[in-house]
């Protein structure tokens, strides 16, 4: 099942050469991991119910309405991201060193009456201000040596499958397969009519380096009130922004005496996509008694209105036997404009106020990944969208925290649990998150440190799955956050 899903995946990637984007790329842009303020991630974002948080305005903004008084927060969150992966029994790891912005915002708290005058509003909140909502920077490596085939011999089968000619492989593919025939990879027997390549049956050593970068980030325009100290209610207008950056290098060195003219080859690929979006959301905190705050959060799908990519590509071979074959070939730089609509999310929160002691909350967020979907003026998405419905599935998230007050510090600790987004255990794309942190509340400075320790395991194929192992790729993410704010 797993292999051939991701087959699938890949026949439809290559349906366009314009149209470029997949399910993946839809699932990348979906998934959220809220960041904000050094406290909400103290306590792995379990805030839905808690409120009187900055990171609500993204989660859930009744939040808003539990604030007393007016303030400002800054949040920085450096990260070291570490990875690992084996391919083919090879052990391979890395890494990177980031730093983050978490988020900047101010909060304007007022009673919406004349001095002396009162009624059931007690307070109105405005909120304005940016959250990041995803990190995209991380770097990859994976290399081991294949026995048994190449990507050569992967574009040769792709070429022969499409019954392209040597005349017409450019202008069919420019940014991949027309770079293997440009750059001399795979050669053409004109008696057959089939193309091949050197090294069919492997004997080489393989190694890709993945480095990608860039963010979301979100800025949230919202707005809260507080009715009768029992009833909270906000509405924030999020407009988030997409940065992502790809650099890949792919490399193929002979390393066994059965190959014989070919030597190496390198492949470079980069890509960039960025655009803005729009979404609502719309929340509530009910407190039924002292002791007890129920949330209810909904964020109605994202739209991108505007997304574009930015690609392009470069093969490099070397040959031992002829200097003569050695070539480097450059594709063309590709733009492509389109949209993207992200899923539907609610969440459901449940936080219990231990007197003037500490606090226990949880949250619980619904999302179907299967619901994200690209849609174009100029190409059809029916097949890429098909496989996003049919390869996704809905599940949910769990967060729990809790907070302790020691006078006027804190104590906090969390878990997070993203379940996995794939169907019938395709592949699997869980994240654990662990959470521990330490702050100071004064009247009017705050400060406050978080630890949030994030593991994913991910399978990825250097080319077709029905010809290469996957390379099993585990994400460590380790971030630090610290925050400060003044009230006023």
């Amino acid at each position: 099942m797993k292999k051939s899903f991701i087959i699938t995946l890949l026949i439809i990637s290559s349906i366009s050469l314009v149209n470029a984007q997949t399910a993946e790329d839809a699932l990348r842009f979906s998934r959220v991991y809220y960041n904000g303020t050094a406290r909400f991630n103290g306590l792995s974002g379990a805030f839905g119910a808690v409120g009187a948080d900055f990171s609500t305005l993204a989660t859930n903004p009744a939040g808003l309405g539990l604030y007393n008084g007016s303030e400002m927060t800054f949040t920085i969150a450096p990260s070291v991201g570490s990875t690992s992966s084996i391919y083919n029994g090879t052990s391979a790891s890395d890494n990177q060193v980031n730093f983050g912005i978490g988020n900047f915002g101010f909060v304007f708290n007022a009673s919406p009456y004349a001095k002396g005058q009162s009624g059931s509003i007690r307070k109105i909140s405005v909120g304005i201000g940016f959250n990041r909502q995803n990190d995209f920077n991380n770097r990859v490596v994976i290399h081991g040596l294949n026995m048994e085939n190449s990507m050569m011999q992967s574009y040769a089968n792709t070429m022969n499958t499409k019954h392209v000619t040597p005349s017409t492989v450019q202008d069919t593919d420019p940014f991949d397969l027309g770079l293997a025939y440009g750059a001399n990879l795979i050669g053409y027997n004109p008696d057959t009519r089939l193309f091949y390549c050197d090294a069919p049956h492997g004997g080489l050593l393989q190694e890709k380096i993945i480095n990608t970068s860039g963010s979301m980030n979100e800025l949230d325009l919202s707005l809260g009130a507080n009715i009768d100290d029992k009833l909270y209610l906000g509405m924030t207008i999020g407009v988030p922004s997409i940065n992502y950056y790809e650099s890949s290098s792919y490399s193929e060195t002979k390393a066994d005496t059965s190959v014989h003219n070919f030597y190496s080859l390198n492949y470079r690929y980069d890509l960039h996509t960025h655009g803005s979006g729009v979404n609502l959301k719309f929340g509530v905190i009910y407190k039924p008694v002292n002791w007890a705050r129920i949330g209810v959060s909904i964020h109605t799908p994202t739209w991108y209105p505007n997304l574009r990519d930015q690609w392009s590509g470069s093969m490099q071979s070397t040959f031992s036997d002829s200097t003569a074959w050695n070539a480097t070939k450059y594709s063309p730089v590709g733009t492509y404009d389109y949209q993207l609509t992200t899923p539907f999310r609610a969440m459901g929160s449940l936080a219990f106020i231990i007197g003037q002691y500490g606090l226990v909350s949880a949250d619980y967020e619904y999302v179907n990944y299967s619901q994200a979907r690209f849609n174009s003026a100029q190409d059809s998405y029916q097949d890429v969208n098909s496989q996003i419905q049919s390869s996704y599935q809905s599940w949910g998230n769990i967060r729990i925290g809790t907070e302790w007050r020691l006078a006027d510090f804190r104590v906090r600790g969390g878990f997070g649990y993203f379940s996995d987004p794939y169907k019938s255990q395709v592949n699997n794309s869980e994240r654990f998150q662990v959470s521990g942190g330490l702050g100071y509340r004064g009247k009017h400075f705050f400060a406050d440190l978080a630890y949030v320790w994030s593991r994913m395991s991910q399978d990825y194929y250097l080319y077709d799955p029905a010809m290469v192992k996957p390379s099993a790729i585990t994400y460590n993410t380790n971030t630090v956050l610290a925050s400060i704010g003044v009230r006023f």
